[in-house]
């Protein structure tokens, strides 16, 4: 996992994610991935082949889509923050995508 996010809004709600992985099949090729939705279930989009890997870039954009869930949170009179997922349960996201959409196993 290169950068990530997750908004736990607690009270039974489901939280966001928002991640970046790179996945290395083997020497020399390397395919990034961004996992982001709904923390119950989250969607996976590969992204271009031309991407730059930026961290900073991928930490803003992740801040930037999770931020109307802290809004909303905020709204409500509560308070929250975008804590680290674990770097296994997002890995496992991706392993699973690849599983389904190519047969891969990664």
């Amino acid at each position: 996992m290169l950068a990530g996010g997750i908004v736990e809004p607690g009270g039974g709600r489901t939280g966001r994610v928002s991640a970046f992985v790179a996945f290395n099949p083997r020497p020399g090729v390397s395919r990034l991935f961004k996992v982001h939705g709904s923390a119950a279930a989250p969607g996976v989009s590969e992204l271009p082949s031309a991407t730059t890997v930026d961290l900073s870039a991928f930490r803003h954009e992740l801040e930037q889509e999770l931020a109307p869930e802290l809004e909303a949170i905020a709204s409500h009179g509560g308070a929250a923050a975008i804590a680290q997922p674990k770097a296994d349960w997002i890995a496992n996201i991706v392993r699973t995508h690849l599983k389904e959409a190519e047969g891969v196993d990664a």
